[in-house]
């Protein structure tokens, strides 16, 4: 559990702040602001402070005029106190003196300058007198953004973005690529993705500074190779270069991607591409991923190196791939998760690396954790927004995950969190509906006091969505748990049970990693087709399909009772279109679930009915069918408002594959 310093006092009720501070003590009285404000800094240099979101947010909360040079008025004063450790600060209101905040260094002082912004945010010229005083668990608060998988963000969501981290305290970020950049040899890759350029990286790494967020990059570099893989340029230095051609599947992306570590032009191929992207960042750290290796040994590299064990490969590729950061002076981040596989594969490793020890369960398993300790490597616990693959993310599991991982990260000296949020099959998921995991990170990672999760959506339906009635959140985690018949996850895993498109073939490999997600309680006949395939998954999953109908009504009540308390501000990225288009979605392939399952010989099979009746389910089946292109088209309004177009097509395939399959009446 937490030292006694991470607890936070009760009065924190009076006053809604993410992160709660570690001690705040209310005083007596209020301090009014008057029509002047002066903001007094005794050095002018600060480079990272928010003085001018500061002074906006005073002149359009209490419409004061804002001075930086003293006269008459309230006086906000900042400075340094050296008795403060560096990103200590301290914050204090009072109706003579007026506000004064104080950090051990320019960063502490930011801390406390993005408190008192919080403050304004829900105060009427009439402050509470108060003594804060706050530093964070962890001295690394990073978030981990999928830019790759689906989603290519504009620039103008990014830095909106690196705005709310900052806000809510994280100093880190980091935008995880695959293909998703234009490097130099990697065109045939990224062609038709709209990716990121060295001028956006440059401009967002500057942006990122001003507030004082470290941008680090984030790129793989042995698994995750997916769709540099495809290429002909590049196939031959994969695992599997003769699959090279199989038809795109976003469950084939996640599981097959990873380059022969035996082959010397896979090593080269891989160093060229760090020192292509790290010279952009001003950062000396470069996490170069190395998770879910899961073809590693498995392909041509035990034809090239038969005596050579899987750790010894792993170990050896990760060595070369570090020295070539040396050579660069960077220092490298690696995911744990194979590295952890094996005692020998983490005793060959460097020992500088920095390990990111992912888990995403709500319950965690702490022995990783402790294992990474024992052997005195540094790390970084990672949990997730768990967001992923579907619509709305699963806030309650994501609360629950990252509380646990803060709680073993403290308790195993860890030296970091890392907040993911991944972009798993196309990036359905809207980044903007992540807000809340981000603020459940933020929490977490500054002060992970034992917070109820109700009060914990309360503060943030009220901060970040200014719903003073605290609603808004206790309905958003319903939709994931209530509201949820047919997820997409397993639509695309039913989709992509057949090979390409209209050969009514069975993917083998898709079949065996659905019978791998049932934990084998489902077994594919491979002699027989995709539709047999499609069936038995389908009915293995009728009792939740049937539930359509009232997970239908709890997305409803769920989406009219967060809209009647939504001013149309679109606080915190959520807006009512946002809101219904994410909903409608659902609501369709819930019926989309139910309609499969006819299809499949479930309830209501239509080989029982007359004519008329099979009449009525083409009727009706046509009719969602056009629904969901209708749908599709609100969706691309609003992925185009944060994204570029870059892989929506992918998304655009499922929704319409799922179309034409309800106009043929046949799995």
């Amino acid at each position: 559990m937490p030292t006694s310093e991470h607890k936070a006092d009760d009065a924190t009720r009076r006053l809604t702040l993410i992160p709660a501070p570690v001690t705040l003590e209310y005083t007596h009285g209020t301090a009014l602001i008057g029509p002047l404000v002066t903001i007094e800094d005794a050095d002018q240099s600060w480079e990272t402070l928010p003085i001018e979101q500061l002074s906006d947010e005073l002149r359009h909360r209490y419409g004061v005029t804002v001075l930086r040079r003293r006269t008459h008025g309230t006086v906000i004063s900042l400075g340094l106190d050296s008795r403060l450790a560096h990103d200590e600060y301290t914050l204090d209101v009072s109706e003579s003196e007026g506000i004064r905040v104080r950090g051990g260094s320019e960063s502490g002082l930011r801390y406390g300058l993005q408190t008192l912004r919080q403050i304004i945010g829900q105060t009427s010229r009439a402050i509470p007198c108060l003594h804060i005083q706050d530093k964070p668990a962890f001295p690394v608060r990073a978030y981990s953004l999928d830019v790759t998988r689906g989603r290519v963000p504009t620039m103008e969501f990014l830095t909106w973005f690196v705005d709310q981290l900052a806000l809510y305290k994280y100093n880190q970020f980091q935008l995880y690529v695959e293909h998703a950049f234009a490097f130099v040899e990697l065109s045939e890759a990224w062609r038709g993705t709209d990716p990121l350029t060295a001028a956006d990286i440059t401009y967002l790494d500057e942006y990122c500074a001003r507030r004082g967020i470290e941008l680090v990059p984030s790129l793989a570099t042995f698994g995750h190779m997916y769709m540099n893989l495809r290429t002909r340029e590049h196939r031959g230095l994969g695992e599997f270069p003769e699959d090279a051609d199989r038809p795109f599947s976003f469950i084939e992306r996640m599981e097959h991607h990873t380059l022969n570590a035996a082959d010397p032009k896979a090593h080269d191929f891989a160093s060229r591409l760090i020192e292509e992207y790290a010279p952009l960042f001003r950062s000396k750290s470069f996490n170069i991923g190395g998770d879910e290796t899961f073809d590693l040994g498995r392909g041509r590299s035990a034809q090239d190196a038969p005596e050579a064990g899987r750790d010894e490969l792993y170990a050896g590729f990760v060595r070369d791939l570090c020295e070539t950061l040396a050579r660069h002076g960077r220092q490298p981040m690696l995911w744990a998760d194979i590295a952890l596989e094996s005692p020998r594969t983490m005793d060959l490793l460097p020992g500088d690396i920095t390990m990111l020890n992912w888990m995403y369960e709500p319950q965690i398993d702490e022995s990783n954790i402790q294992t990474i300790a024992a052997q005195g490597r540094r790390q970084f616990v990672c949990p997730a927004v768990r967001a992923w693959s579907r619509f709305f993310p699963d806030y309650a599991g994501a609360w629950l995950n990252t509380y646990h991982m803060a709680l073993a990260g403290i308790k195993y000296g860890a030296e970091g969190m890392v907040v993911t949020d991944w972009g798993d099959y196309g990036h359905v998921n809207d980044p903007r509906l992540s807000v809340p995991g981000l603020c459940y990170g933020a929490q977490n990672a500054w002060n992970p006091i034992e917070i109820d999760a109700h009060e914990m959506n309360r503060r943030i339906s009220v901060l970040v969505y200014g719903d003073e009635s605290g609603r808004i959140m206790d309905c958003l985690v319903r939709i994931d748990s209530d509201g949820v018949s047919f997820p997409w996850d397993l639509a695309v895993q039913v989709l992509e049970l057949e090979y390409g498109s209209g050969t009514g073939m069975l993917n083998t490999d898709v079949a065996s990693y659905v019978e791998r997600s049932c934990g084998g309680e489902l077994v594919f006949d491979r002699t027989l087709g995709c539709a047999d395939a499609r069936r038995r998954l389908l009915l293995r999953n009728h009792a939740r399909l049937e539930r359509r109908r009232d997970c239908d009504r709890a997305l409803i009540d769920c989406g009219s009772a967060v809209v009647a308390v939504l001013d149309g501000s679109a606080r915190g990225g959520l807006n009512p279109e946002l809101l219904w288009v994410m909903l409608d979605g659902q609501r369709l392939f819930n019926r989309l679930g139910e309609e499969l399952l006819v299809l499949a010989g479930g309830e209501d099979a239509c080989d029982t009915k007359d004519v008329t009746g099979r009449a009525l389910d083409a009727s009706r089946r046509a009719r969602l069918a056009a629904d969901l292109e209708l749908w599709f088209e609100r969706y691309r309004v609003q992925w185009l408002s944060i994204g570029r177009y870059a892989e929506l097509a992918r998304i655009a395939h499922v929704v319409w594959s799922f179309a034409d399959i309800l106009r043929r009446g046949a799995l």
